[in-house]
């Protein structure tokens, strides 16, 4: 097939997967969706610093101001949803697409797809209807393919300095889930040092890290410091959930008691098999690791709310495609070659 003509195909079934998420999201305008009484209090809230309120001294809430201001932005324009609906679309597309291009570096281009339309699509509204838990999906996702091209190719300083902008970003967000990107930032220190790189690339990656680091917080600290709202900041969102911690027990029984769950032990059937077949799995083995730890900081947010569930399919893209690959080769279907 035409190389042009598979890329527009791909591009096409993104936007068909999008299109099919965004018909269950409450701002469409075109459905008659309801919001949940979380993304309710974001929209008051959001729609209270449009209107000069400052976010945390004259207004409650336990989410970073990415998120009111995200929702906020989209009342400028006019009081009803349309703007936020367009943004949650934009949003949306690169979630898929980068679902998508994760799977392409473990599956052939048809898997890759099915893989994508699976953890997207399956579970109808749930995604749309996770609050600021889909923001979080995006940057989750956004992770997973940062996390698979180093693992795959090695030190690239590009992809670790979004995945600390990811990092900034979540704790701007919901710095209840930053250790997750603290975590993979030691990870890849390590593991970048055990792999032998030399001194000036290993320097590369320490400063990929601050300016990334710097990008989301220097913005970020100027906003807090022009609102003069820093310590409410702090105390309100920052303090909130990184001393409200949920019930290990609890939170697992959210994510490990869904039938999303059984990716984890898929995985672990697919290196042993890879492993029989003499396939190079080391990715495959750091991603087991990474996804153990991030059930366990997903599992011990405070409330326990059942949208956290949808922050763990983000990271069954990488299960689901290696499993997948299996069926490529007997059908002459290949992954994508970095």
């Amino acid at each position: 097939m035409n190389s042009k003509l598979k890329k527009v195909l791909e591009l096409l079934a993104v936007i068909a997967i999008t299109i099919i998420v965004a018909m269950s999201s409450p701002f469409n305008p075109f459905m008659n969706n309801a919001f949940t009484e979380v993304q309710q209090q974001i929209q008051d809230i959001a729609h209270s610093v449009k209107d000069g309120y400052l976010a945390y001294v004259e207004l409650d809430g336990h989410y970073g101001p990415v998120v009111y201001e995200f929702y906020g932005l989209g009342y400028l324009l006019t009081e009803t949803h349309v703007v936020q609906f367009v943004m949650e679309l934009v949003i949306l597309f690169i979630t898929v697409l980068f679902m998508y291009k994760t799977a392409r570096l473990y599956t052939s281009e048809l898997f890759a797809i099915a893989t994508t339309a699976i953890l997207s699509i399956f579970g109808w509204g749930a995604l749309t209807h996770a609050g600021a838990e889909e923001l979080m999906f995006f940057i989750m996702v956004l992770t997973g393919y940062h996390i698979s091209r180093q693992l795959k190719s090695g030190f690239l300083s590009h992809h670790t300095y979004l995945l600390a902008i990811d990092l900034g970003l979540v704790f701007f967000l919901q710095p209840g889930y930053v250790w997750f990107w603290v975590a993979l930032i030691i990870f890849f220190a390590v593991k970048f040092k055990m792999d032998g790189i030399d001194g000036k690339s290993y320097g590369s990656y320490f400063t990929s890290v601050l300016e990334g680091l710097a990008t989301v917080g220097l913005p970020m600290g100027l906003y807090l410091w022009h609102f003069k709202n820093a310590g409410a900041f702090m105390k309100q969102v920052v303090d909130y959930n990184m001393s409200n911690i949920g019930t290990l027990k609890d939170g697992l029984h959210i994510i490990i008691a869904s039938p999303w769950a059984i990716f984890v032990p898929v995985l672990i059937i697919v290196i042993i098999i890879k492993v029989l077949t003499d396939d190079k799995i080391s990715d495959l083995y750091c991603w087991v690791g990474i996804i153990v730890f991030a059930i366990v900081v997903i599992a011990l947010q405070g409330e326990n709310l059942t949208s956290y569930l949808q922050l763990s399919k983000a990271l069954y893209v990488v299960p689901l495609a290696s499993a997948f690959s299996l069926i490529d080769k007997p059908l002459g279907l290949k992954a994508e070659d970095k």
